[in-house]
């Protein structure tokens, strides 16, 4: 069994069948975007992403069997395969609305690509979000690593962004989910927050770094709280 506020080095379908069904109130999930290099060093083309899509809708059932019926889950993608990724999550979660992340990089050539794509969605019906859907967050170029410290893993993402997540869908006790944790920015994000999280990564170096990050924290905070 899955304990919760744990960083699992677990292949993430592996460990989402582990939880409960209905035991999540919010799903975060940041999964790789396949669209770098093919295994013959080659720049991947859009039609390389068919080879993932049984896995993503094996994944897309097990996020909507996990959440309760008043979850919500958030999935990032890129402009590149938004359009792969989107009708599969589509057919099995209730998606809402996608999200823009203006990471509010300068310009580059060929118009610098300076947003990512977050897809929203909620099983409960009468959810509402008074807000708007383009999301203006620094990215690590854009100066976030003056808050949250070096950047260990290529798709990081600042802890200001997930916490804002966190606390739009979610209150303290929730249990946040993230099957793609990275550098654990959710696990960051749920311990300063008061929510509780489970957290897969299948690199053991990443999960290993994360943990460090969170165990960081942990002793932060006690060390703060010894001294009042």
């Amino acid at each position: 069994m899955i304990e919760a506020n744990t960083i699992n080095c677990l292949d993430c379908l592996d460990g989402l069948a582990q939880l409960p069904t209905g035991c999540a109130k919010l799903i975060v999930a940041d999964p790789p975007y396949f669209m770098g290099l093919t295994h013959n060093g080659q720049h991947g083309q859009f039609n390389d992403l068919a080879v993932a899509k049984p896995f993503y809708k094996q994944l897309a059932r097990e996020l909507r069997r996990v959440m309760n019926d008043r979850g919500e889950f958030y999935i990032f993608m890129d402009w590149r395969g938004c359009a792969f990724y989107y009708p599969i999550f589509a057919e099995y979660l209730p998606v809402k609305n996608m999200i823009v992340w203006d990471k509010m990089s300068g310009p580059g050539n060929f118009y610098n690509s300076s947003h990512e794509f977050i897809l929203y969605g909620c099983m409960d019906p009468q959810t509402k979000k008074h807000a708007r859907n383009v999301w203006r967050e620094r990215g690590f170029t854009s100066g976030s690593i003056q808050t949250d410290g070096e950047k260990i893993h290529p798709s990081q993402k600042p802890v200001a962004l997930i916490q804002r997540i966190i606390t739009d869908a979610s209150v303290p006790g929730d249990l946040v989910v993230d099957p793609f944790a990275g550098s654990c920015t959710t696990a960051v994000a749920c311990v300063q927050t008061g929510r509780r999280y489970v957290c897969f990564e299948i690199s053991e170096t990443y999960a290993k770094a994360g943990q460090r990050r969170v165990d960081r924290l942990l002793e932060e905070r006690m060390a703060r709280a010894a001294q009042k």
